[in-house]
C-alpha cells in the first residue's frame, strides 16, 4: 500500500479511537406492573368503601395534594383540601349505597405513574329519591415518596340516570 493511502486511514482510525464515546443510556428500571395494578385496586376498591360510608376526608386522602376532580355537575375542583370540602357538600345531599367502579383498562408507565379507564354504578339516596347512576370514568394515579398510589386527576360522567319511583 502506498503511504499516501495509510496516513489518511491512521489519521482516521486514530480520530475515531480518541473521539469521546456517546453517554449510552442506563438501562430502564423494571416495571412491577402487577404490584401497581394491585396498588391501583387497592386505592379502587378503597375508594367505593369510603364513598358508601360518606366519608368525605378518606375519600380526599386518596387525592394528591395537588389533584384535581372533574365530575360532570360540579365545578371542577384542584387540591386535596377542595376536593374534601367539595366531597362533604355531595355526601350531605346524597347517601351513596353502592359504588361499583368497573375498570376497562388500567396502564401502568412506571413503577410509580399510571392511569385507569372504566365505568361505574352509582345508587343513592337524594332527597328520598333512590337514582341509579351509570357512567364512565378516567384517573390518573402516582405513588408518592410515602409509597402509597393516590389519585392525581379524576374525571367522571353519567351516561344515564334512573330514578327509582
Amino acid at each position: 500500500m502506498r503511504l499516501s493511502l495509510i496516513l489518511p486511514l491512521a489519521a482516521a482510525a486514530l480520530t475515531a479511537a480518541c473521539t469521546p464515546k456517546a453517554d449510552v443510556p442506563a438501562a430502564a428500571a423494571t416495571v412491577d406492573t402487577a404490584a401497581a395494578k394491585a396498588a391501583i385496586d387497592s386505592t379502587r376498591a378503597r375508594y367505593s368503601a369510603l364513598q358508601t360510608a360518606g366519608d368525605a376526608t378518606g375519600v380526599a386522602g386518596l387525592f394528591d395534594e395537588q389533584a384535581t376532580l372533574d365530575v360532570y355537575g360540579q365545578p371542577r375542583t384542584q387540591g386535596r383540601a377542595n376536593i374534601e370540602a367539595a366531597m362533604k357538600n355531595l355526601y350531605g345531599m346524597r347517601k351513596y349505597s353502592v359504588t361499583e367502579i368497573m375498570p376497562l383498562q388500567t396502564n401502568v408507565r412506571t413503577n410509580n405513574d399510571g392511569s385507569e379507564i372504566g365505568t361505574y354504578h352509582d345508587m343513592y339516596d337524594e332527597k328520598g329519591a333512590k337514582t341509579h347512576e351509570w357512567g364512565r370514568f378516567v384517573v390518573g394515579m402516582a405513588k408518592g415518596t410515602d409509597g402509597a398510589w393516590r389519585l392525581t386527576y379524576l374525571m367522571a360522567f353519567p351516561d344515564s340516570i334512573k330514578v327509582e319511583k
